[in-house]
């Protein structure tokens, strides 16, 4: 666990936050004078980097504040940095500062927007959009005779500009969770078709939620999904083999995991970031209301590090139960007061012994309590 050493994000998010205070008067005056883009960017740069390896973000002035959106660039898995950076920004930096996680939809001024990128201009008053739903996520078809020529040799372009105006469309986070499929056709449908403002509302239909649900990064990390798996009774490593069941808010770190791989792990620990779960034998367990049981204890478990690590520590992102195991999923801001937490809980259980595993299959669990 050579990431222990590193600065924890948590501390790192402290320190970024005082950096932002110090120059972001300065960040205002260059937004205000319209400076070059490439200068506030640096500044922008500058006064991030303190918490991330790389820095996504964007600035712009609404009339009454500035904003600063914090984008996720078609990276899922940054969504719960920044929503954790977003909640600690200082009362002085919201004074003069909205906070933004994700792209804003800009409904109907959508029709006005233009983009000149990698040497090609497309207007989204020429973008026609055709949509088909199908268990809760969008399957789109997109139209624009500018974007046409690029599909034989560019299409990575065609599709990248095209993204950026759908999130200018429903909002980055709307277009990311609740698209599954995208395709630019050479050529229009027959039936009619949406305009790229009208999109919103087709999302808010079809979804039945709100335009200020759709935008709201804080609801998204809270969206749970129940998962069901074939155990294997051979499974006593603890690498979630033998799971029966659990439920998630992040699909895709497990998916990685049980694929043995490690993008989202290597960019959360280069910004001082761990995930990983605890897991205990679940033999003292029995009854007929066992599955209650298993799952009040992993309830106070949960209760407990969140209180004693402190939540500025400790995010619970899920659970399962297996043949052998209970596991408790989680983000530690500060993995160090995670685990002192986890050693001085499960010391006053019952439990024969408690262990740590990061969402990473080439590395080793690490005990951390036995009777």
């Amino acid at each position: 666990m050579g990431f222990l050493t590193e600065e924890p994000f948590q501390r790192r998010v402290w320190q970024c936050w005082e950096v932002f205070l110090q120059g972001e008067e300065e960040l205002r005056r260059l937004i205000d004078q319209k400076a070059e883009s490439d200068v506030i960017m640096d500044k922008l740069n500058e006064l991030l980097s303190p918490a991330f390896d790389a820095v996504y973000a964007e600035v712009g002035f609404n009339g009454e504040k500035h904003d600063l959106i914090l984008n996720l660039e078609g990276d899922w898995s940054r969504l719960f940095s920044l929503v954790y950076f977003k909640r600690h920004a200082p009362k002085q930096v919201l004074e003069h500062w909205n906070i933004l996680v994700g792209r804003q939809s800009n409904e109907k001024a959508v029709e006005n927007f233009r983009i000149d990128i990698w040497g090609n201009s497309v207007c989204a008053e020429d973008i026609r959009v055709w949509s088909t739903w199908a268990d809760g996520k969008a399957a789109l078809s997109v139209y624009c005779e500018n974007l046409v020529p690029l599909l034989e040799d560019k299409a990575e372009q065609a599709y990248g500009i095209t993204y950026i105006l759908l999130d200018q469309a429903v909002g980055e986070l709307a277009e990311m969770k609740y698209t599954a499929n995208l395709e630019i056709l050479h050529a229009p449908k027959a039936e009619p078709a949406l305009k790229l403002g009208e999109l919103l509302q087709d999302f808010m239909t079809h979804l039945s939620l709100t335009r200020e649900e759709l935008l709201d990064a804080e609801r998204y990390i809270e969206l749970y999904s129940a998962y069901h798996m074939q155990p294997d009774e051979e499974a006593t490593d603890g690498l979630r083999g033998d799971v029966i069941a659990g439920s998630t808010c992040f699909i895709p770190l497990l998916n990685e995991f049980w694929s043995a791989e490690s993008y989202i792990m290597d960019t959360f620990e280069a910004d001082g970031i761990a995930a990983g779960y605890l897991f205990y034998p679940l033999d003292l367990f029995d009854g007929e209301d066992r599955g209650a049981k298993i799952l009040d204890f992993r309830d106070r478990v949960v209760a407990q590090l969140e209180d004693v690590a402190g939540a500025d520590a400790f995010s619970f992102i899920g659970g399962a139960n297996g043949i052998y195991f209970g596991y408790i999923d989680f983000i530690a801001w500060d993995l160090k007061a995670v685990l002192d937490a986890a050693v001085s809980i499960f010391g006053k259980t019952e439990i024969a012994w408690a262990a740590f595993h990061s969402f990473r299959q080439d590395v080793g669990g690490v005990t951390l309590y036995e009777r």
